[in-house]
């Protein structure tokens, strides 16, 4: 059985970060926690995303991109239009104004930023889908409870 958005219709995630990125890859473990894996199509190169973008995509999606660099930012824009009927979860490389404003070119329904824990990230896919969302970096992290002034961890 797969995930349900707040509708009862059948939720996939379609997630992008390059490889190597270890933010990404936490974002990644989030994601992990929150949907099972056969709702999850993972991409490490903005070829291979624009590649699945040019194939028909479930009526049920929600895109949530790690972009590292802001050249991968501006490759992304140039393809804006097949993003802007669907759930866009979008984490940013850094909060320069000239970034964010690219960012929204995208029509994203969330921004964040590399730096982030993804608490906020959990909570807004998890509102998406319908779904319990981490409360705490320490399941992400793994490295014991979570204790407020040690929340960096991640």
């Amino acid at each position: 059985m797969g995930l349900h958005d707040t509708s009862g219709n059948l939720m996939n995630v379609l997630f992008y970060s390059a490889p190597g990125v270890s933010q990404g890859e936490k974002l990644q473990r989030v994601i992990d926690i929150l949907v099972p894996r056969n709702n999850v199509e993972t991409f490490r190169t903005i070829p291979s995303l624009l590649q699945r973008l040019n194939h028909p995509l479930p009526e049920m999606v929600v895109f949530i991109f790690f972009v590292s660099s802001r050249q991968e930012l501006m490759k992304l824009v140039e393809y804006q239009e097949w993003l802007w009927d669907h759930r866009l979860i979008l984490v940013l490389p850094d909060d320069d104004m000239e970034t964010i404003s690219l960012g929204h070119a995208l029509r994203p329904r969330f921004v964040t930023y590399a730096e982030s824990d993804f608490i906020d990230i959990s909570a807004v896919l998890g509102k998406i889908l319908g779904v319990a969302t981490l409360k705490s970096p320490s399941v992400i992290s793994a490295k014991g409870p979570d204790i407020p002034w040690k929340r960096s961890l991640i």
